[in-house]
């Protein structure tokens, strides 16, 4: 098709499947890319809450600790 022939309802369908087909396959690549982004955040957010909860269980064990001092009746 030259630059100077008119556009025919052919060549709009041509152009419509080529453009769908682009964006399905941008779309993928953009799936894909979040779906690795969000997968190691997980991963970092499951480490966090581990380390979080030892934190916590640390903390509680203080606070047993003090409570015991706290409370214990001078001899």
């Amino acid at each position: 098709m030259a630059d100077s022939d008119p556009i025919t309802k052919k060549d709009l369908q041509e152009l419509k499947d080529s453009l769908t087909e682009l964006v399905r396959d941008v779309e993928t690549s953009m799936l894909t890319a979040f779906h690795g982004y969000a997968k190691g955040q997980a991963g970092r957010m499951a480490a966090l809450e581990v380390g979080d909860a030892a934190v916590k269980q640390r903390l509680d064990a203080l606070e047993l600790r003090v409570l015991s001092l706290e409370t214990r009746r001078p001899h």
